[in-house]
């Protein structure tokens, strides 16, 4: 199961995130690791990215994007 397919208001802990480079260094950077709980805030008006909250942090992210980072409840 990845983010993107939380609903909104959901959360679920990070198991793996299957990206590399710079995407995946940004995401590092901005706290948003393995082990994490993270929290579907919300989508955009057809559904092409999601707003996700982990920790302080809120950053809307792209779906291709959003589709590679795994969760779990």
């Amino acid at each position: 199961m990845s983010v993107f397919d939380l609903k909104a208001g959901q959360s679920a802990r990070i198991v793996k995130i299957n990206m590399e480079g710079g995407a995946a260094a940004r995401l590092s950077s901005l706290g948003i690791t393995v082990g994490k709980r993270v929290t579907a805030l919300a989508f955009s008006l057809f559904k092409s990215s999601i707003l996700i909250g982990c920790g302080a942090v809120r950053l809307g992210i792209r779906k291709r994007l959003a589709s590679l980072i795994e969760v779990s409840e």
